[in-house]
């Protein structure tokens, strides 16, 4: 049987099972005063008293200042605070006259964002119109050209396709051979010599 904590053993390792984390916890007692707390209690108790004395002979306006704690709440102070919220919240404004909407719309808080937002509708209202305008122009010319389309010949068109991709063929030929003279700094003038 443990005599500290009159725990038999049976029980502490019942205990030990259900908790193997606390069991391994040593036992600290944290409220046990050091063992020469007593025997220094009277000088240090001396040294507090004495730094007293010296305040009151240094500053005595320090030591006549009262000692009351600011922060204590009046009596009744939570008996009376539900009635003072509600007084609070049934004391309403009167409504606002005609004159003072007007005043509140000439601030410059309210008047910078009621004019920005009205700027960027007007704004927003002519720029949808008009690119509504240009999709509607386009359709019609890509109406009108796929009608010219349906009257040509298939073999036209086929053949016009086939010149185009031979045209483009030669430009890259060309144009290969004109960045080769010209990475390999070949001079047209000693070109034409040798032709």
């Amino acid at each position: 049987m443990n005599k500290e904590d009159n725990i038999s053993d049976d029980q502490e390792e019942g205990l030990n099972g259900l908790s193997p984390k606390l069991s391994k916890i040593k036992d600290n007692n944290p409220f046990e005063a050091d063992p020469d707390y007593f025997e220094n209690f009277a000088g240090k108790l001396q040294h507090q008293i004495d730094e007293l004395e010296e305040i009151k002979e240094e500053a005595p306006l320090l030591l006549a200042i009262p000692k009351y704690n600011p922060f204590e709440v009046p009596k009744g102070y939570f008996d009376e605070l539900p009635t003072i919220i509600q007084q609070r919240c049934a004391d309403v404004k009167p409504p606002l006259s005609i004159i003072e909407w007007v005043l509140c719309f000439v601030k410059p808080r309210f008047a910078i964002p009621i004019f920005a937002t009205i700027l960027l509708a007007i704004a927003a209202i002519y720029v949808m119109n008009k690119n509504g305008e240009l999709p509607q122009i386009q359709f019609a010319d890509e109406a009108a050209i796929e009608e010219q389309l349906y009257n040509i010949d298939e073999t036209t068109i086929i053949d016009a396709l086939t010149d185009d991709a031979d045209n483009l063929k030669q430009n890259n030929t060309n144009e290969c051979i004109e960045n080769y003279l010209i990475d390999n700094n070949i001079d047209e003038s000693n070109f034409e010599n040798e032709l």
